[in-house]
């Protein structure tokens, strides 16, 4: 009897999953743990394997479908199977797929053309054709029409005008609008969607910003980055100390560790930053784990090793979850400042941006210092005002005086 191969649970919460590339054709031979097939879930990709020596009989799910969990990707003929078993496995499938040169290719089905032309001719209603003469405007790049059977009519031509036209020479001369893209939203792409629209539905965001002097950070930084890559080969980032000094105050305040569950405010026990990474225009959150206790340098080699992880293609579910607080520095893309969303259930976010030289007042004297703003976006049901500003006040002292962070 032909064995299926299923969409598997990599993740408890995992409803479906998405094919990303196929590494066997139909026909091919297949062996009992030989990966068949990529697919993604969540936020972290996984391989499924053959579970059964056989051939590959048939694809039944293509690049980019998304697919319930236990349900069939595709069937796998076993020694032993007759062609009345095959056949009740012989369905059509939407699109066929072969790899080739370790690269999936699809049949792509071509979009229908600008307009429907009958015996050489383009259907459109007699008004229509008097208004696209008197106006020069080519028939055929009108498109289908809204009228029966495709056929062009006066609203098609007005529309098209008001849209594409370019005036030359005194008349109108059609210019074709450009086709509209889609694009499938991925099982990451959707996670995401769903969790913004979590963290809209169920908090009451609230975004104060603070500019925190990075001078003497910045100085740090430079000077530990080639003893640590040296000594501990370990590349350290800007971001390993402010991990750091967030995770020092959310043990301080602690309230911006928590979450709402109901009538109850659960202050979390540990304190799990996560830091906000993009791969290939995809979001990853990796979570850094009791960060308050980790050493700066510590913290750095955990950030490193998630970096070589998403470049893998490695990261997994369980290294983006559990986090309390999440960090979001968009400084690099030369943004000034944001208002970051909160991760739900989290109850803040803190956004930081980009390091500016900037000419200060030290007395009477002008001095140049690196300046940078931080937005703590916190949810409102949970944390007041004062609170907010305690914690962004302490962050403020440790990162002013960075020594403090090595302790």
């Amino acid at each position: 009897m032909p064995a299926e191969l299923l969409m598997p649970r990599v993740a408890p919460a995992m409803q479906d999953g998405m094919v990303v590339k196929w590494l066997k054709n139909e026909g091919d031979k297949v062996q009992k743990g030989e990966i068949v097939v990529e697919i993604t879930s969540e936020k972290a990709s996984c391989d499924v394997e053959a579970q059964a020596d056989g051939i590959l009989h048939r694809i039944l799910a293509n690049p980019g479908d998304v697919i319930p969990v236990n349900k069939p990707l595709a069937i796998i003929s076993l020694a032993g199977d007759t062609p009345e078993e095959l056949a009740k496995f012989n369905v059509a499938k939407p699109n066929p797929a072969i790899v080739v040169d370790g690269k999936t290719v699809e049949v792509v089905i071509p979009a229908a053309g600008p307009a429907d032309i009958l015996d050489g001719k383009i259907k459109a209603s007699p008004l229509a054709r008097r208004i696209a003469a008197a106006e020069g405007v080519d028939l055929a790049l009108v498109g289908g029409g809204s009228g029966p059977d495709g056929r062009i009519i006066k609203k098609d031509v007005l529309a098209f005008l008001a849209a594409g036209a370019a005036v030359k020479g005194g008349r109108l001369a059609a210019v074709p609008s450009l086709p509209d893209r889609r694009i499938p939203l991925t099982v990451m792409r959707r996670e995401t969607t769903n969790r913004l629209r979590l963290s809209k539905e169920n908090t009451i965001p609230v975004t104060s910003v603070t500019e925190i002097d990075l001078t003497d950070l910045l100085d740090l930084y430079k000077s530990a980055k080639g003893v640590w890559q040296e000594v501990y080969d370990v590349n350290v980032t800007l971001n390993a100390f402010f991990i750091k000094a967030v995770a020092v105050c959310l043990r301080k305040h602690d309230l911006l560790n928590s979450t709402l569950a109901g009538d109850e405010i659960v202050v979390r026990g540990s304190v799990n930053v996560g830091l906000a990474m993009n791969h290939n225009d995809q979001l990853f959150v990796p979570v850094i784990r009791n960060a308050d206790a980790l050493s700066v340098r510590e913290i750095a080699a955990g950030v490193a090793a998630y970096v070589g992880k998403i470049k893998d293609n490695k990261l997994t579910v369980a290294d983006m979850s559990d986090g309390t607080f999440t960090i979001t520095n968009v400084g690099p893309f030369d943004v000034q400042f944001s208002t970051p969303v909160i991760a739900y259930p989290q109850v803040g976010i803190l956004g930081i941006g980009k390091v500016n030289e900037r000419p200060v007042f030290a007395g009477d004297a002008i001095v140049k210092r690196h300046l940078c703003y931080f937005s703590l976006t916190y949810d409102h049901r949970v944390i007041d005002g004062v609170p907010a500003a305690a914690f962004r006040k302490s962050l403020k002292e440790l990162l002013e005086r960075p020594l403090s962070l090595l302790g």
